[in-house]
């Protein structure tokens, strides 16, 4: 490297270490509160996990009411892994919070907390390791209904349950997940948070009408920009402050400008409309950054984006006007009342105070409105989601008291259970030597940890310097019937490296690529197979690659954190190839998958009797290839059991649980 490009890598890597010193001082500062820990002998019930940063905080704020309500009758905690997170929702609820002793340290959950149902408000790719606990029922519950892509993404397949809104969810998995029972796999419970009570900061005004403007930010992908800030907003507020008849309540999302100067711009610049407009006329007008809730009462219409707070307005039928995201690539909805609604160009904003006057004199607009909201969210009388949450949570923690007790203890595959597979049991180690073991294995995992940190961000910044982006070149255009993905380091690509010679049969009469996230990886899989290659050095980058190739079948040979964005995808077979040495990877992302190819010692009742209730549409496929003789013999085997999951595949053939290749 030049001299400019080291320096340029030796400030990174600073402004890393700095980053993760201040994050270490500040955990051990509040892991030494006794709050931030868990009670001593005290499990719990419901644990909401949330690993995310403050700037979502608003992902699980929204639940606090719900969860409040809940904790009358059950024990709750919600989990946190960054300290400043953790200390902000302490400050805002009254819920138990448990700090992590680190960002990837969940003993505490198998030993102490053993929860029985984990909720999960997010689609954080740090969900990925907690999502392996066999001791608990794993439930989505959103931050929110939408008809965006994520909340029918093939992602949802990894919980037990996702509890959804009403019909209009279970409609959209039905038609966009495939191989997903959504009957067993969903329980509707309407809104929750429509049943909490807010107090508002604003005193009614009767002689005007409010009109809330609650934008999204600007998406971390081009097909998730739906923000309006940029295109919209300031127009939209112009517009509106300059009718006497409005007030405006201005709730921007809270990432707004994290990616894109012209949203920041936009919301600065609707701040000091705002702020003017309020000197001339006594605080009539709000910048709301408050809990969400008391907006749907107060206001009489709302502005919004493609987003989940579009959904939640529509809770009340009250006037709704959305607005035409300008990113082409953007995708839209194509059923549900966004599709069948008219939205609001860029262009029309300048007139919005006139179509905002028309929509509250629409009777006809109203009863539209009250049709989709029924369809959506079911009963929405005082109480009902409410109830029907607590329903939800009861029958899931029956279900998985009744399988704990009755599952079998598979020790006679030759694969014992997992340890997160019930609690411990024996006398445990001296709180001294506990902690000094803690001690010990936290400094030897950070060492390693920023060890292969500093050698990723090394070979990231060479790679980068050096690669020619081929993206449009005829090697990345050209499909591939099956794609393998693997966002590992190169020190756990083990089990890929030995299944190369079978995949390389494989291309010989069906394309085959590999796909990873990793500089030092790829470096090693360039050198070690004759397939192509491909490597995503972001998410909208590894996104776009997936989309090209269009691959009919996706194979996974690790459990990485980042595999979560890889099997989102939808409209192809996702596949799980287990290790024949351990059975670590046994445990509850398999649900994720369409198909888990394995052999010897696993068995299939060994799965099946180490997860809760795994679905029927999971197939488990077993590969006879331990006793054939020689490489070649074992790469054949291997490779016919790929073809013949990607023959399943393209024909679409009802599947089995057990089969054998």
């Amino acid at each position: 490297m030049h001299v400019s490009e080291t320096l340029a890598l030796a400030s990174r890597i600073a402004r890393k270490m700095r980053t993760s010193a201040n994050t270490v001082r500040h955990r051990t500062r509040l892991r030494a509160m006794p709050e931030f820990r868990p009670a001593p002998g005290a499990s719990v019930d419901v644990l909401v996990n949330f690993p995310g940063e403050p700037v979502n905080i608003y992902q699980i704020r929204q639940w606090y009411g719900p969860l409040e309500y809940l904790a009358r009758t059950h024990r709750v905690a919600i989990l946190c892994y960054q300290p400043s997170t953790a200390e902000l929702v302490a400050r805002e609820t009254d819920l138990k919070v448990v700090l992590t002793p680190s960002y990837t340290d969940l003993r505490e959950v198998e030993q102490d907390l053993r929860p029985k149902i984990i909720l999960y408000p997010n689609q954080n790719y740090a969900n990925y390791r907690i999502l392996g606990i066999t001791s608990a029922e794993h439930v989505f519950i959103s931050h929110g209904e939408s008809d965006k892509i994520y909340m029918a993404s093939n992602w949802v397949k990894v919980f037990n349950y996702f509890f959804v809104a009403g019909e209009a969810s279970r409609d959209r998995l039905r038609k966009h997940v495939r191989n997903y029972d959504v009957d067993a796999r969903t329980l509707a419970i309407g809104r929750p948070q429509i049943d909490i009570r807010h107090e508002s900061p604003l005193k009614a005004q009767s002689d005007r009408i409010t009109v809330l403007y609650a934008p999204t930010w600007e998406g971390g992908r081009r097909t998730m920009r739906y923000g309006s800030v940029a295109s919209h907003g300031v127009t939209i507020v112009s517009r509106l402050l300059s009718d006497s008849r409005f007030r405006v309540i201005y709730r921007p999302h809270p990432r707004t400008g994290v990616l894109d100067t012209d949203f920041a711009e936009a919301d600065e610049k609707i701040r000091d409309l705002l702020h003017d407009a309020n000197e001339a006329n006594e605080d009539a007008h709000l910048i709301d950054t408050s809990a969400f809730g008391w907006q749907l009462e107060f206001a009489d219409l709302m502005i919004t984006d493609i987003s989940a707070v579009a959904y939640d307005w529509l809770t009340t039928a009250k006037p709704l006007l959305v607005t035409q995201p300008t990113e082409p690539e953007a995708v839209m909805p194509t059923e549900g009342f966004i599709a069948k609604t008219r939205l609001l160009t860029a262009s029309d904003a300048d007139r919005c105070n006139q179509i905002v006057s028309n929509l509250l004199d629409d009777a006809m607009e109203r009863e539209k409105l009250a049709r989709w909201a029924d369809y959506y969210y079911g009963d929405r009388t005082k109480g009902a989601s409410l109830s029907r949450f607590a329903s939800a949570i009861e029958q899931v923690i029956s279900e998985r008291d009744q399988a704990v007790e009755m599952r079998q203890n598979p020790s006679n595959s030759g694969c014992p259970v997992s340890a997160n597979a019930a609690p411990e049991v024996g006398r445990p180690p001296k709180p001294a030597a506990r902690a000094a073991m803690r001690g010990v294995t936290f400094a030897a995992r950070s060492i390693r940890f920023a060890g292969n940190g500093m050698a990723n961000l090394v070979a990231q910044y060479q790679g980068e310097s050096k690669l020619i982006d081929s993206r449009d070149s005829a090697m990345k255009r050209r499909r591939s019937e099956i794609l393998v993905s693997t966002m590992a380091g190169p020190q756990d690509i083990g089990l890929l490296l030995d299944w190369l010679p079978a995949l390389e049969l494989v291309n010989r009469t069906h394309s085959v690529a590999i796909l990873t996230g990793n500089q030092r990886t790829y470096d090693r899989l360039v050198r070690a197979t004759r397939l192509r290659v491909h490597i995503g050095r972001n998410a909208s980058e590894t996104e776009e690659m997936f989309v090209e190739l269009a691959p009919r079948l996706h194979l996974q040979f690790e459990q990485a954190n980042l595999n979560l964005r890889e099997l989102t995808h939808r409209n192809l077979r996702h596949v799980y190839v287990g290790s024949d040495e351990h059975c670590d990877w046994i445990n509850n992302r398999l649900r994720a998958f369409d198909t888990v190819l394995f052999n010897g010692p696993t068995s299939v009742d060994t799965i099946a009797s180490t997860l809760i209730n795994l679905p029927s549409t999971t197939a488990l496929t077993v590969i006879e290839d331990q006793e054939l003789d020689g490489q070649g013999h074992r790469a054949r085997s291997r490779s016919a059991s790929i073809l013949a999951t990607l023959n399943e595949s393209i024909s679409n053939a009802p599947e089995t649980r057990k089969s054998v290749m």
